[in-house]
C-alpha cells in the first residue's frame, strides 16, 4: 500500500483522468451538487461523479458525452433483458395510451401476482409495494403480527433497503461469530431498533445456534441466498437449509430477501436453485421490468393479514402496507412483459447461465495469467471480483481487500468502457461482451500493477468459479 500521500495523488490523478473523459457529466456534476447531496441521490455508487447516461439499448449504455459502456450494473439488477428490450418499451407505450396511474385494481396486476404465486416457492399470495425497502419493512411486520415476538436476526453484509430495523452491520463488523454485534450503519436509528435487531454471521452454523437461544423472542430471520451489496457471495446450501431447520424448531419467520436474485437466478429464483422454500419472500427489481417496485409473497394464512389500514374485521389482526403508486399500471406492463418473455421464450436462463460461467471463469483464468490476488464470486448471471487473497466465503473475509486498488479498479474499468455496478449479465450480452470485459479488467488491473497497488505471486492463483 502506498503512502498517504501517494494514495492521495493516484486518487486525484484518476478522478482528473474521468474529467476529461466526461466533460460534459463533469459539467451536470456540478450543477446537480447544488441540488442534490454530492450530485445525485446514489453517491456512494460512483465516487468520485456519477455517469450521466444519455441513453441506453441492449448490453450497452451511451452518456452525455458519447462515451460508450458494456452496461454490468443493467439497473442494480433490475433488467435481466438488457437496456430497452423491446417486448418491455412496446408494453410500456400501449400502456401509456390507456393511462399512467388509475388508484383502482387492473386486470394485468392480477396476471403479473399470479406469475409470481406460480414460480416462487412457498408463495400463495402477493402484496405489491413500491420498493423492495418497502417489501422488506412489510414482510418484518407481518412476521411480528404473526408470531407476537418483537426482534429480528438479518445477517452481517446483507442489504434490505433503507429499512429502520435492517440498517445494521452491512458496512461495520464486529464481534465474535457466536455473538456479532449489531451495528448502527446509519445516524438516525431508532434507539427502539437497535434493541430489537440480532445480527448473524453468514455461512456459519454459530448462527443457527444463535437462532435457537434468541427464539422466544425471534419473529423472523431475513436472509439473502446470495449477498448482493456486500459482493455477490453465494449462501451456501447447507447454511440456508440450517436457517430453515432452525426456524421451524422456535417457530421464526423465514424470510428470503430475493429483491436482487428473484427470477435472475432461474425462473424459481434463488429458492428454487437451492431447494428450499422460505415462509414469506420478498421481491423488487426484475419483477417491475425497470419500473419502480417492490412485493411480499408467501403462505396465505399469513398473507392475509397484508392488508392496507383500516380494513380489518373485529379483532383480526392487521398488517399495514402499500402505498399509493404500488401495482401501478405502467411498472405491471413492464414486469409483465419482462417475465412473460424470460419465462415463456426458451433459453432464456440458459443463455444467462452460460454468459456468467464464462465471465466468472475468464476472470478466474485472468487472475491466474497474470499471478493477481484476486477471486471472483457469484451465481448465475451475478459476478464480482475482489482484490483478496483468498475467495471470501463470507463478507468478513472482505476486511483483507485492498481497499484503494478495489476503489480505483472501478474508475478504471470505466475509463475502459465497463459500468460494473454490483456485476450482472443480461441476455443482452453476448460471449464477445462478456470477453470485453475481461480485456478491460486485464487492463485495469495492469494499471493498479504498475501502481505498485497489486500483490502478485509467480504462481498462479484464483478460484473456481
Amino acid at each position: 500500500m502506498p503512502p498517504e500521500g501517494r494514495a492521495a495523488e493516484l486518487l486525484e490523478s484518476a478522478y482528473q483522468e474521468l474529467r476529461k473523459a466526461r466533460p460534459q457529466g463533469a459539467a451536470h456534476y456540478e450543477r446537480a451538487c447544488k441540488v442534490l447531496p454530492r450530485g445525485t441521490t446514489r453517491a456512494r455508487y460512483w465516487e468520485p461523479m456519477p455517469i450521466y447516461v444519455e441513453r441506453a439499448e441492449g448490453a450497452y449504455l451511451q452518456d452525455v458525452d458519447g462515451n460508450r459502456y458494456i452496461d454490468c450494473n443493467l439497473g442494480q439488477g433490475a433488467l435481466v433483458l438488457g437496456n430497452s428490450h423491446p417486448a418491455v418499451v412496446g408494453a410500456l407505450r400501449s400502456q401509456l395510451s390507456r393511462g399512467t396511474h388509475f388508484g383502482p385494481a387492473t386486470e394485468q396486476a392480477v396476471a403479473l401476482a399470479e406469475t409470481i404465486v406460480t414460480a416462487v416457492p412457498g408463495a400463495e399470495r402477493v402484496s405489491f409495494t413500491n420498493s423492495g425497502t418497502e417489501a422488506t419493512l412489510a414482510a418484518l411486520r407481518l412476521a411480528r403480527a404473526v408470531t407476537g415476538r418483537r426482534k429480528v436476526a438479518k445477517v452481517e453484509g446483507a442489504w434490505h433497503g433503507a429499512n429502520e430495523y435492517l440498517l445494521f452491520s452491512f458496512t461495520t463488523l464486529s464481534g465474535p461469530l457466536g455473538r456479532v454485534d449489531a451495528n448502527v450503519d446509519s445516524a438516525g436509528v431508532s434507539h427502539g431498533a437497535i434493541a430489537d435487531v440480532v445480527v448473524l454471521p453468514f455461512n456459519d452454523e454459530a448462527a443457527l445456534s444463535r437462532i435457537r437461544e434468541e427464539g422466544p423472542e425471534l419473529a423472523c430471520v431475513i436472509v439473502e441466498p446470495v449477498l448482493g451489496g456486500a459482493g455477490c457471495i453465494p449462501a451456501s446450501p447447507d447454511y440456508l437449509k440450517g436457517l430453515r431447520q432452525a426456524c421451524d424448531e422456535v417457530g421464526a419467520l423465514l424470510v428470503f430477501d430475493e429483491v436482487v436474485t428473484g427470477f435472475r437466478l432461474g425462473p424459481h429464483s434463488a429458492a428454487g436453485r437451492y431447494g428450499v422454500a422460505a415462509d414469506v419472500t420478498t421481491l423488487g427489481k426484475a419483477i417491475g421490468g425497470g419500473q419502480p417496485v417492490g412485493a411480499v409473497c408467501g403462505r396465505a394464512d399469513l398473507m392475509e393479514l397484508l392488508v392496507a389500514p383500516r380494513t380489518g374485521v373485529g379483532s383480526r389482526a392487521v398488517v399495514g402496507a402499500g402505498g399509493t403508486f404500488a401495482c401501478n399500471p405502467m411498472t405491471v406492463a413492464a414486469g409483465r412483459a419482462q417475465l412473460s418473455e424470460l419465462l415463456s421464450v426458451p433459453g432464456h436462463y440458459e443463455r444467462l447461465e452460460v454468459l456468467g460461467d464464462r465471465m466468472r471463469r475468464g476472470l478466474t483464468e485472468l487472475f491466474a495469467r497474470r499471478g493477481t490476488q484476486a477471486h471472483v464470486t457469484g451465481l448465475g448471471s451475478m459476478f464480482r471480483v475482489h482484490l483478496t487473497p483468498t475467495r471470501p466465503e463470507s463478507p468478513r473475509d472482505l476486511v483483507m481487500a485492498n481497499g484503494l486498488a478495489t476503489h480505483l479498479l472501478r474508475v478504471y474499468l470505466e475509463l475502459e468502457g465497463v459500468l460494473r455496478g454490483m456485476g450482472f449479465v443480461s441476455t443482452a450480452h453476448t460471449e464477445d461482451d462478456v470477453d470485453r470485459v475481461v480485456a478491460a479488467y486485464d487492463a485495469a488491473l495492469g494499471r493498479l500493477e504498475s501502481e505498485g497497488l497489486l500483490e502478485t505471486s509467480r504462481e498462479p492463483v484464483g478460484s473456481t468459479p
